[in-house]
């Protein structure tokens, strides 16, 4: 378990010249994260891999930090990262705390107006995120040119659908087995088609926690995303799926349109019904370590009962 105090001995190290105020345990999501207040210099935060089965992320999140750079987009200056193990047993990353606040604490704060043109700032963002290219779509650890040799829709299909999120929820009867079959059909038979894409650099994890926004000047921009161990090279229609229905939000159609005049580009329907059937199975499942948020479970019924109509139209292009 780390502590406070693991966390003070490692910023007096790392930081020696200033003056540390207090530290700041915001808890875990993927990572424990600590946040560290200086006297004299911006807060900077400290994210642990405390995870021992997953494959651990500082690495990547740094190099994904010097494409957003190279390219041009908001960050989060990158100051620390050990993957050694030897300084506390976990690997960790430290970034400077960032501008904005968080897209989800916003939309409960601020008028239609304002959540509005803050989809629309967004949407700007995803565009020039999704105009990065890659040569293939695949995941990365260290190296964005090093890719794991499998794809990722294969990899979703045979891990959350047909097995893992989409096998739990069938075994405990949220899904029927008519009804689990029918996804597992319409994603398989739709494979070659999802695979077809421009491959991009997709954000994964665009969630409403994970984008921080500021108003600058009449307009709010975006100006920093978390969650960067999930960046990959894939179809931009997967983030798409999450910005125009993100999971755990109810959402407005003012609020879509909104986004989609920022992004400028209409997203293929049909891509994002399918990625919306992964969407719900895993938010249901709980993947995506949501929030605790009083709504959660209204909008898990929701989702679900979203699932037919996706899988009536989706089997209709298919005859």
């Amino acid at each position: 378990m780390i502590t406070e105090t693991d966390v003070l001995r490692l910023a007096q190290s790392h930081f020696p010249e200033n003056t540390i105020s207090w530290i700041e345990d915001l808890g875990t999501w993927v990572r424990h994260n600590f946040r560290v207040h200086f006297s004299d210099r911006k807060a900077v935060v400290y994210k642990f891999n405390v995870n021992t089965d997953w494959i651990d992320s500082s690495v990547h999140e740094y190099r994904v930090t010097e494409i957003l750079e190279k390219n041009g987009l908001p960050f989060s200056p990158v100051l620390v990262v050990d993957d050694s193990l030897q300084e506390i047993g976990h690997a960790f990353i430290v970034v400077e705390q960032g501008p904005g606040e968080r897209l989800d604490r916003l939309m409960r704060l601020k008028p239609d107006d304002e959540i509005k043109a803050m989809y629309r700032g967004i949407g700007q963002f995803y565009r020039r995120l999704h105009a990065i290219q890659g040569k293939e779509s695949g995941v990365w650890v260290n190296d964005p040119e090093q890719l794991i040799d499998v794809s990722p829709t294969d990899y979703l299909f045979e891990n959350e659908i047909l097995s893992g999120s989409g096998a739990a929820l069938a075994s405990k009867g949220v899904l029927n087995k008519l009804l689990y079959q029918r996804i597992v059909d319409v994603w398989q038979a739709n494979l070659a088609y999802l695979k077809n894409h421009k491959p991009v650099l997709v954000h994964g994890s665009p969630f409403p926690w994970t984008i921080y926004l500021e108003k600058q000047g009449p307009d709010w921009q975006v100006t920093r995303i978390t969650g960067l161990g999930d960046t990959f090279w894939w179809d931009p229609a997967y983030d798409l799926t999450f910005l125009i229905e993100p999971p755990f939000t109810f959402m407005f159609d003012q609020w879509r349109i909104a986004f989609l005049q920022g992004y400028g580009a209409k997203p293929e329907i049909r891509r994002l019904m399918l990625y919306r059937l992964l969407q719900i199975i895993c938010a249901v499942n709980n993947v995506y370590m949501q929030p605790r948020i009083e709504q959660s479970e209204t909008w898990k019924q929701s989702a679900l009962h979203a699932i037919p109509g996706l899988l009536k139209s989706l089997e209709t292009t298919l005859k």
